[in-house]
C-alpha cells in the first residue's frame, strides 16, 4: 500500500480573532469603482450598502473607506466610529460611481493595510474587499499576471503575519473567484459571491456580523423585547420596492415612523432598508409594522453581553468544534448562582439539513471544564462539507435574551479529482491548507468491485499537491488521511469512491446488503391466545344493564377529577413561572445597579442620534 508521509515547511497560520471579550475592530472597506461596475451595479447600490454598513458599526470601532480602479483613493480616512464619522460616510458615498479604468486590487490591499504591523494589540483587523473583476493593472497580460502573483506571494503572507482577515465580495461571474476565495480562506475571512447588485446590502450584513459579532435580541413575528441592561438598540429592517413605510410601536403604545421623531430616536431610510437607532429604549416589547424578513436584525449596546470562544469561519469536515459561552457584566463573567440557574444556553445550526438545536452545559461534564462557573460549553460536530452554515449562540432567561451569529464553511481536509493524463486517468490530490496543518499522512488505493485493493503511490507534484496514474482505468479510487487540523483536532477520514468522469459509482455489495438485512429488527413473536380458566368460564355472565348503571357515573367522576388535576397543575406552573420571572428581574436589576451611575447613562447620550 502506498503511503506518503508529508512533512511540509511550516506555514503561517490563519489570522485568529482576539480572545473572547476583545470586541473592538479596525475595519477598512475597499470598493471597486472601475468602469465595468456600470454594467454590474448600474444603480450604484454600493452607496446604500456602504451607508448601511457604516450605520451598523459599533462604538469603539475604527474604520475607513477606500475606492479603487487604476488609482486608489482614501475616500474616508480611518477614525473612531461616531456620529460625525457616519455622517461623513453618508455624504461622501455619493462619490461612488464607475468612472475608472483597470482594477488595481494589489495597490488597494497594500495601501489600506500599510500602517498595520505586527500582531494587533487592541483591535482585530479586517479588510472588506468588493470587486466585480480580476486583477487588471495594464493592457499587458503579463503585467496583470505579475500583479496577481505579488498579491499571493508577497501581500498575502504579510497580511497573515499581521493577523489581518480579508473578507471578499465578488460581484459578477467574471470576477477572479479563485483569488477572492484564497484571500478569504487563508486569512480566516469570509468569501461571498453576489449575483446581482441588489444583494449587496445583505452581503454587507454578513460581513458586519463576521467583523463585529454584535449582541442581538430575537426578532420574532416582528416583535422584540428590550431589557433594562440595554443602553441602545439598532433595528435593521429590509423592505421591498414600493412597500408601505415601516412603523415602530413602543411598549408604551407610541407609534413612530421616519418623520417627526422625538429625541433619542434616529431613523435612516435608504434604498431597500430602514435603520433605526434607539437611545435609552423603553423596557418591554416593541413591535414593527414591516415585511417579515429573516435578515431583519435588532442589535443592542449593553454591558450585559454574551461572550463566546473563538468561532473560526473555516473548519475541517470530521472535526468537533468546542464552543464556549458566558454572560459578562462590564467584561466580568457573571457567576451569581441564583442568576445562572434561570439561564438556558443553546446553539442553533442552520444549513442544508435544516435547523438543529443543541444545549451548552455548565455541569462540569465534558466538554465543560468546571461546574457552576458561568461558562457553558458544547461540542459542535461537523461530519460533512457544507458551503455555508449559520451558527446562532443564544442565552435566554425569563427577563432577557442575547444572541450572536456566526457564518462557517466546512471543507474537506483534502481535495481529490481524476483527470485525463497522457497515459490514462490521473488522480490529483491537494491539501486544504485553509483548515489543515502540515504533517498529513495519506493512503491511496483502487478497489474493483469484488476485487482486492490495488495500492497507489502518490508522487509530490508541488507544495501540498500530489498525483498518481491509476492502475485500473475504471475502478473506483479511495483516499485515507490522518492529520491535525488548524484547531488542533485529529482528523482521520476516508474519501471515495472517486470515479473517472462519466463512470458510474460501484453498486452496493452483496455483503453490505446482507449486513443491512441482518440489522433489520426481527418480527415480534406471536403471542398465543390465553386459555380460559375453566372455573371462570363456567360462571354466569354479568348483566350488561347493571354494568352500564355504574360505568357512566364513574367516567364522569374520573373526568371531573382529571380536570381538577390539570387546572391545579397549570396554576402551579404559572405561579412558579411568575415567581421565576420576578426573581430573574430582581437579579437583573441587581446586576444593573452594579454599574456606576454615570456609566449607565453617558454611553447612551454619546450614541444618541
Amino acid at each position: 500500500m502506498g503511503r506518503v508521509n508529508l512533512s511540509w515547511v511550516a506555514l503561517l497560520l490563519c489570522a485568529l480573532a482576539m480572545p473572547a471579550g476583545a470586541e473592538k475592530a479596525d475595519v477598512r472597506v475597499l470598493i471597486d469603482i472601475s468602469g465595468s461596475m456600470r454594467q454590474n451595479d448600474p444603480d450604484n447600490l454600493r452607496r446604500p450598502a456602504l451607508r448601511m454598513l457604516s450605520g451598523l458599526l459599533q462604538p469603539e470601532t475604527r474604520a475607513g473607506v477606500w475606492t479603487f480602479a487604476r488609482w486608489v483613493n482614501n475616500l474616508v480616512p480611518v477614525a473612531q466610529v461616531d456620529d460625525s464619522w457616519k455622517q461623513r460616510v453618508r455624504s461622501l458615498s455619493a462619490q461612488i460611481a464607475s468612472p475608472g479604468q483597470f482594477t488595481n486590487i494589489e495597490e488597494v490591499l497594500d495601501r489600506a493595510s500599510r500602517d498595520w504591523q505586527g500582531k494587533p494589540a487592541t483591535h482585530t483587523r479586517h479588510l472588506v474587499l468588493l470587486t466585480d473583476g480580476m486583477v487588471d493593472v495594464s493592457k499587458a497580460a503579463g503585467e496583470n499576471a505579475q500583479s496577481r502573483t505579488r498579491i499571493l506571494d508577497t501581500l498575502l503572507p504579510r497580511l497573515k503575519a499581521d493577523a489581518v482577515k480579508v473578507h471578499t465580495i465578488a460581484l459578477s461571474a467574471r470576477a477572479d473567484h479563485e483569488l477572492m476565495q484564497r484571500l478569504a480562506e487563508e486569512t480566516g475571512g469570509w468569501y461571498q459571491q453576489v449575483e446581482q447588485a441588489d444583494e449587496l446590502q445583505r452581503a454587507f450584513l454578513r460581513m458586519f456580523e463576521q467583523v463585529g459579532v454584535p449582541d442581538t435580541v430575537p426578532l420574532q413575528d416582528n416583535r422584540f423585547t428590550v431589557d433594562g441592561a440595554v443602553s441602545e438598540a439598532t433595528v435593521l429592517v429590509f423592505s421591498q420596492p414600493g412597500g408601505p413605510p415601516v412603523v415602530l410601536h413602543s411598549p408604551a403604545g407610541e407609534s413612530y415612523n421616519d418623520s417627526d421623531l422625538p429625541a433619542g430616536i434616529a431613523w435612516h431610510r435608504d434604498q431597500g432598508y430602514d435603520l433605526i437607532t434607539l437611545a435609552s429604549p423603553q423596557k418591554g416589547e416593541w413591535r414593527l409594522e414591516a415585511d417579515i424578513d429573516p435578515d431583519n436584525r435588532v442589535m443592542v449596546v449593553t454591558d450585559l453581553k454574551l461572550q463566546t470562544s473563538e468561532i473560526p469561519a473555516h473548519l475541517a469536515a470530521g472535526e468537533q468544534l468546542r464552543v464556549e459561552a458566558n454572560l459578562s457584566n462590564r467584561d466580568k463573567v457573571v457567576t451569581r448562582k441564583a442568576f445562572l440557574r434561570l439561564l438556558d444556553v443553546r446553539a442553533d445550526t442552520t444549513g442544508p439539513q435544516g435547523r438543529q438545536s443543541q444545549p451548552l452545559i455548565d455541569s462540569g461534564e465534558s466538554p465543560d471544564e468546571r461546574a457552576g462557573d458561568g461558562r457553558y460549553a458544547m461540542y459542535l460536530g461537523l461530519p460533512q462539507p457544507q458551503d455555508e452554515l449559520e451558527l446562532l449562540v443564544a442565552v435566554e432567561s425569563p427577563t432577557f435574551m442575547r444572541e450572536k451569529r456566526f457564518h462557517l464553511v466546512v471543507h474537506e481536509p483534502v481535495e481529490a479529482t481524476i483527470v485525463d493524463g497522457d497515459a490514462g486517468p490521473v488522480l490529483l490530490v491537494s491539501s486544504r491548507q485553509t483548515v489543515m496543518q502540515p504533517g498529513v499522512s495519506l493512503d491511496a488505493w483502487q478497489q474493483p468491485a469484488g476485487g482486492a485493493r490495488i495500492p497507489l503511490t502518490l508522487e509530490t507534484a508541488g507544495e501540498g499537491e500530489w498525483k498518481v496514474a491509476l492502475a485500473d482505468p475504471v475502478a473506483p479510487s479511495y483516499l485515507q488521511l490522518s492529520g491535525t487540523s488548524r484547531l488542533g483536532n485529529l482528523i482521520e477520514r476516508t474519501l471515495g469512491p472517486l470515479m473517472v468522469p462519466g463512470a458510474e459509482p460501484p453498486p452496493v455489495t452483496e455483503v453490505a446488503v446482507a449486513e443491512e438485512e441482518a440489522a433489520e429488527p426481527e418480527p415480534a413473536a406471536e403471542v398465543a391466545e390465553p386459555v380460559a380458566d375453566p372455573v371462570t368460564a363456567s360462571e354466569p355472565a354479568e348483566d350488561p344493564e347493571a354494568e352500564e348503571s355504574w360505568v357512566m357515573p364513574a367516567i364522569v367522576f374520573g373526568a371531573f377529577n382529571l380536570l381538577l388535576l390539570i387546572a391545579a397543575g397549570v396554576w402551579f406552573l404559572l405561579r412558579r413561572r411568575r415567581a421565576s420571572k420576578e426573581e430573574a428581574e430582581s437579579d437583573l436589576e441587581d446586576l444593573i445597579e452594579e454599574l456606576p451611575p454615570a456609566e449607565a447613562g453617558e454611553s447612551l447620550q454619546e450614541n444618541a442620534a
